[in-house]
């Protein structure tokens, strides 16, 4: 049998050759066509590596019109002391996707200030993408408006209440903050404050009425002193929570993820250290921080690596052909 031949000079022809069929057969392995079997793609791609083939993807480019660029637009913290480890887990479950496609991805900080459409029209306007993963979503999202106007590809982190159909992959926000509400009140816990996001994302009103179902099926009235929406940022957090401890009658905190966890933690021992073993906490979170923690806290845990593997993969399949509304899925958390 002969050696491998150099990258430059494999051509869908020779691994035609080497299987018998046609270049036909061949080219539509090699693009993952579905008119070709799973058995023959196999064989397809165990030939044209054992022969160094490499696809020619500006040609490739050419003909399909594609870019082959995923954009992640995300939105980054802009605390510089701790950052969001969560994050930085879905970007890598959203790289590990594509790793062996041939997808890359672009990553995008979302300007403060409501500014992603523009990126977004910058995006669309040259062309510079085959679709988007967006998160932060709001019920009414403006940017998912503007990709379904203009009919780019897109998957959120997050629902919205749109009317019109897209892709999405989300946490059981409601159902995260009823659980984490609930094994407080199990400790016995009845003054339970809420640290959470501003009020405009979709994923901080979801996670509000977990906190008050939580709360109604055990007899505790809903107390508006006790919740606090903000920039979600650890010295944010950090004043928030001392200023629970010393005007209320706080007891536990409900946290909505690592970076305000660790404020909260931080804000209590200012207020009352002497008494920060009476408080327990609550978080949503897809990391093992807890573990590296004096007293763990309850977490309500989700994979990131999951979560950003599937964004990709959902935003992967639309771009291929399959429609919105059958790439759409929730998970819920599982209590640490």
């Amino acid at each position: 049998m002969p050696g491998p031949s150099s990258s430059k000079n494999v051509t869908l022809k020779m691994i035609a050759e080497r299987l018998g069929v046609s270049v036909t057969t061949v080219a539509r392995a090699v693009n993952g066509s579905p008119k070709t079997s799973v058995e023959m793609t196999e064989k397809v791609n165990r030939v044209a590596e054992e022969l160094g083939y490499v696809r020619n993807m500006e040609g490739v480019k050419l003909r399909t019109g594609r870019t082959f660029v995923l954009t992640a637009l995300l939105n980054f913290p802009t605390d510089t002391e701790i950052g969001d480890p969560t994050l930085l887990g879905i970007l890598q479950g959203i790289h590990q996707r594509c790793a062996n496609s041939d997808y890359s991805i672009q990553t995008i900080i979302a300007p403060d200030g409501g500014e992603d459409i523009r990126e977004l029209e910058k995006l669309v306007r040259g062309r510079a993408t085959d679709g988007v993963i967006m998160d932060h979503t709001t019920p009414q999202d403006t940017r998912a408006k503007y990709l379904l106007e203009m009919e780019l590809p897109f998957v959120t982190f997050g629902r919205t209440e749109l009317f019109s159909q897209h892709a999405y992959f989300d946490v059981d926000n409601e159902f995260a903050a009823w659980q984490g509400t609930k094994e407080l009140i199990r400790l016995g816990h009845k003054n339970i404050a809420l640290l959470d996001g501003p009020a405009e994302f979709t994923y901080v009103l979801q996670r509000m009425a977990g906190y008050k179902r939580a709360l109604a099926e055990e007899g505790l009235s809903y107390r508006e002193t006790l919740v606090r929406n903000l920039d979600p940022q650890a010295n944010v957090a950090r004043e928030a929570a001392a200023e629970l401890v010393r005007t209320t009658d706080t007891d536990s905190f409900v946290c909505v993820n690592d970076i305000v966890l660790m404020g909260a933690r931080r804000g209590v021992r200012d207020a009352a250290a002497n008494r920060i073993e009476e408080f327990n906490f609550s978080v949503r979170s897809g990391t093992n921080l807890g573990d590296y923690l004096a007293k763990r806290p309850i977490t309500s845990y989700f994979s990131r690596l999951d979560a950003g593997w599937n964004l990709a993969d959902m935003l992967i399949r639309q771009i291929e052909g399959e429609a919105p509304a059958s790439l759409q899925q929730i998970v819920k958390t599982e209590l640490l």
